[in-house]
């Protein structure tokens, strides 16, 4: 029974591979988020929520007497991470299977730690940035990217939030969860972390086809989420404000925006 859902994580793992090697309108977000760490040589970076390797692997490159811990509480995530670096050969790149609500390391040994698309998937951020602020050095930077909702200025903004958020978590789980960017900045400033910047980077699409949309079927899911139940209203504002998904020859034709922000923090 192991085995086989060893199996199954793992099959699970690459399909996710498979997926985030084509989401390159990300590619700009991602190195803006390493370069904000202001990596030297010899630094020691935790990567949390570290997944297939994708962020990890492209960091090692940049610390030839330094080394990446990666944290995930998934084994075929971890088991797909360590083939890759093995292929490639890389040697400082160091896996680990826990939570970031727990993490398993003494108080201030990273020089920096980051995070690519992992806060919503947290079962308690608020816990998992207290970890981060503990294992960090004094003076040690915390980068992040996730995606961001827009501020609520109503209730009808916030009942729009609160049904994207119900979508996407018929795929991820009830503990799945969005932030806006002042959520995301108070939740650092209550751990301990001094903003150091916060930039909000929208991606614009208008395109067929839903491939290339990061979480492109769970922003459709939102949709037909709003029209099924008939909240006119809100799936209007839905449309204007994120997604508009049409049927155009037969396929599916997209334009819309999504947001995503670098945060950037120092430890107090």
């Amino acid at each position: 029974m192991a085995h086989e859902i060893d199996y199954q994580d793992y099959q699970a793992a690459l399909q996710f591979d498979r997926r985030a090697s084509r989401l390159g309108v990300l590619e700009p977000l991602v190195h803006a988020l390493i370069d904000g760490l202001r990596l030297r040589e010899d630094h020691r970076v935790l990567d949390v929520g570290s997944g297939t390797g994708r962020l990890g692997l492209l960091i090692c490159d940049r610390l030839p007497r330094g080394a990446v811990v990666g944290i995930d509480s998934g084994r075929g995530m971890l088991r797909l991470a360590r083939e890759k670096a093995q292929q490639r050969g890389i040697g400082n790149f160091w896996l680990v299977r826990g939570g970031a609500e727990s993490l398993p390391f003494l108080p201030g040994v990273f020089d920096s730690a980051c995070l690519m698309m992992s806060f919503h998937h947290f079962t308690d951020p608020e816990q998992a940035t207290k970890e981060l602020h503990r294992v960090l050095k004094a003076d040690g930077l915390l980068s992040s990217l996730d995606p961001v909702l827009n501020e609520p200025r109503d209730k009808e903004d916030e009942r729009l939030n609160e049904a994207i958020e119900e979508a996407f978590q018929e795929a991820h789980g009830p503990e799945f969860r969005f932030f806006t960017v002042g959520q995301l900045q108070h939740l650092y400033s209550e751990a301990g972390f001094s903003i150091e910047s916060c930039e909000v980077n929208t991606v614009s699409f208008d395109q067929k086809g839903i491939e290339g949309i990061p979480m492109g079927p769970h922003w459709n899911q939102v949709r037909e989420n709003l029209w099924f139940r008939r909240e006119t209203a809100l799936l209007k504002k839905y449309e204007q404000e994120y997604f508009n998904f049409t049927t155009e020859d037969g396929q599916v034709a997209v334009k819309g925006r999504a947001r995503w922000a670098i945060v950037r923090a120092v430890k107090g």
